[in-house]
């Protein structure tokens, strides 16, 4: 095997990110900032005006009007800003499509990328087809022109990964951008700031990335070095997410769900993803369903399909999530009903008119291709939506 550390340089655990961003800016020797978020926790919360007030006259830009999924043309507008500003270093305080837009906004300024049809050269597409350049390492400098600090407020796990999901709006699909120093520089996990994040929204994320712990533990990519991570993960969220379900307060509990995703991500990059974050990602940009919702669903139902050629391993998973005496897959839609989250795909909005539509594009990507039961037909990814549909 070969094992991949990501470009990550520190990570500062339970500290306010009003004191743990200057400082790590001060380290890095940046001194202008752009602040990237969405206009819901700018303007919904005091955790954006503190951040700016900690960086005095560091801040130099703000652009908090990012969509879900991280639109294309957000990362445009973001380059216009980054052109008025010239800032040195991102600062980006929300979710994944926060981050992801940070990251594709990075690709464009290392790359010289001005417009979009350039940008799609660089794109993986979600049929499994890739622009003329997609993963040249080559082409990027060997120091980026500017780098990340990433905030997460949600537990998706998007400031571990080298890659970045942008949505196409136009055509209802996602597009896949990497490069080899994409990853934040920086993450500061402030668990206060999760007080600000609406509950379904946390505990979704949670799952999203215990989603990128099963799936990893069930690739065939894995190695005893990744396993521990990835079930001490599942375990820490088996026991953290339903204490802050019963008290949103609990910050030790959040912090430990942020530990968790710590845990979680280690293999991103490394290791490949099966059915579960393949069929997401089309229930994401098609159906628009937010990607902690898309494991919800789609994990149980997976595993249950699964579950004929891995059943030590889906062993291993019902221990891990206190629930040894279920099968994986049962065990995992219980944990996720006790958290109030959706479990079936009616409950997320998907008609079932749309079923035929999600397996056929589904069986062209990449990742679904990659399930450690081989998926080789439609029919097969519409079995897998079957028993997520109730």
């Amino acid at each position: 095997m070969e094992f991949n550390y990501s470009a990550l340089e520190v990570l500062i655990h339970d500290e306010d990110a009003t004191i743990a961003v200057p400082k790590i800016m001060e380290q890095l020797g940046a001194t202008r900032a752009l602040l990237l978020g969405s206009s819901n926790l700018s303007k919904g919360t005091q955790g954006f005006s503190r951040l700016r007030e900690s960086m005095g006259d560091r801040h130099v830009g703000l652009f908090d009007n990012i969509g879900t999924h991280s639109p294309r043309k957000d990362v445009f507008r973001v380059l216009q800003v980054v052109s008025e500003c010239n800032p040195d270093v991102l600062v980006s305080l929300g979710g994944g499509s926060i981050i992801d837009t940070a990251k594709a906004v990075q690709l464009a300024i290392d790359l010289g990328i001005t417009d979009q049809k350039e940008m799609l050269a660089y794109a993986k597409l979600a049929d499994g087809s890739c622009g003329p350049k997609w993963g040249r390492t080559e082409f990027f400098p060997e120091c980026s022109k500017i780098r990340q600090i990433a905030v997460p407020t949600t537990l998706s796990g998007a400031e571990f990964s080298n890659n970045a999901g942008i949505l196409d709006s136009v055509n209802s699909a996602k597009e896949g951008y990497w490069g080899p120093r994409l990853c934040p520089q920086a993450i500061v996990y402030d668990p206060r700031l999760a007080l600000h994040t609406p509950e379904w929204l946390w505990l979704s994320t949670a799952i999203r990335s215990l989603d990128h712990a099963i799936e990893g533990y069930c690739s065939n990519d894995t190695s005893p070095y990744l396993d521990a991570h990835f079930l001490k993960a599942m375990e820490l969220f088996a026991t953290s997410l339903p204490r802050v379900k019963s008290d949103a307060k609990d910050i030790e509990a959040k912090a430990l769900s942020q530990q968790a995703v710590w845990l979680a991500c280690c293999g991103l990059g490394t290791v490949s993803h099966g059915a579960s974050h393949g069929i997401g990602y089309i229930l994401g940009s098609y159906c628009g369903v937010p990607h902690g919702y898309t494991s919800c669903v789609m994990l149980p139902a997976v595993l249950e399909w699964n579950k004929t050629e891995f059943k030590e391993r889906q062993t291993s998973i019902a221990y891990a999530i206190g629930r040894p005496k279920l099968p994986a897959g049962i065990a995992v839609r219980s944990l996720v009903e006790g958290l109030g989250l959706p479990s079936s795909l009616q409950q997320v909005g998907v008609k079932e008119e749309q079923l035929d539509e999600i397996a056929e594009r589904a069986i062209k990507h990449p990742v679904v291709r990659k399930n450690p039961r081989k998926l080789e037909t439609k029919e097969q990814v519409r079995e897998i939506l079957n028993l997520a549909w109730t």
